[in-house]
């Protein structure tokens, strides 16, 4: 019993951030395609027994803005590409996923939840468009439970744009 109260404890002063290091926003392109991703809201403060133990969500935590001339459909993936913690144990990628929130202009898009991992994960298949398609995402961390020490975590994620 004494040591169900120390892990209680031991909850509330456990702080766990993770950050999606895009912090200005990031371009990529060619001569056919192009990809911007601007970061909004995507730290996370996990100090209590709840916050562990439930899934979090940070709604519209980040913005893609893809434009593609090309003459066949284009997909973009997200993985996570470094995962580091002042612990030296690291978070798994798997921790964290991605869901569509909204999507302008309107087209068929993927709003499933995407779970990522160490290698690419579609998020999106859509036709070419001259005109810039904006996607805003959720992003969903954990839930963490109790198997991490309190630190700060980092997953850095990746973003890539490729025609099929």
């Amino acid at each position: 019993m004494c040591n169900t109260g120390i892990n209680k404890i031991r909850l509330l002063v456990i702080h766990v951030v993770i950050m999606l290091v895009l912090t200005t926003p990031a371009l990529g392109q060619n001569k056919n395609n192009q990809i911007e991703l601007t970061a909004i809201n995507t730290g996370f403060n996990l100090s209590n027994a709840s916050a562990l133990e439930t899934q979090q969500v940070k709604t519209n935590a980040f913005q893609i803005t893809a434009t593609s001339k090309s003459s066949n459909n284009f997909r973009i993936f997200a993985k996570v590409s470094s995962s580091t913690s002042s612990t030296a144990t690291p978070l798994p990628a798997s921790m964290l996923a991605v869901r569509l929130n909204s999507v302008s202009p309107t087209v068929t898009a993927n709003f499933n939840t995407v779970i990522l991992s160490t290698s690419d994960q579609t998020l999106q298949t859509l036709n070419t468009t001259n005109t810039p398609i904006t996607f805003n995402y959720d992003l969903l961390a954990g839930p963490i439970g109790y198997s991490y020490a309190p630190g700060t975590y980092n997953l850095t994620m990746l973003f890539t744009m490729t025609q099929p």
